[in-house]
């Protein structure tokens, strides 16, 4: 799970585009699957695993195949949600920010290999 979490902050920091939609952003999710959790912090423009788990706000849960999914941008996270393969416990703006940086990093990631 953390090497999924990983991958994609590698991604999400090459891409400038993205930066705006966290600007003032501050929450902190859990993201759980049989391969273990994993902690993503968005805070001050930033996104970072967090090793502290104290005081987790949200909690995405699924299988591993739906968590990569979410992570590499390829299936939007309320997608996974309509279809039972994820479960969010979080408000519908938090739920659509989160849906939005995932598949935006995965869209720019597409538009780069056109051009």
């Amino acid at each position: 799970m953390n090497e999924l979490a990983e991958k994609f902050l590698k991604k999400f920091t090459l891409q400038g585009h993205i930066l705006s939609l966290i600007k003032h952003t501050d929450i902190k999710v859990k993201f759980c699957c049989e391969e273990g959790t994993t902690t993503i912090e968005i805070k001050n423009g930033k996104i970072s695993i967090l090793n502290n788990q104290d005081s987790i706000w949200y909690e995405i849960n699924g299988d591993s195949k739906a968590m990569k999914q979410l992570f590499e941008g390829t299936e939007t996270l309320r997608t996974l949600e309509k279809k039972g393969r994820l479960t969010v416990s979080a408000p519908l703006r938090t739920t659509l920010l989160l849906e939005s940086i995932f598949f935006l990093t995965k869209a720019h990631e597409s538009l780069a290999k056109v051009i």
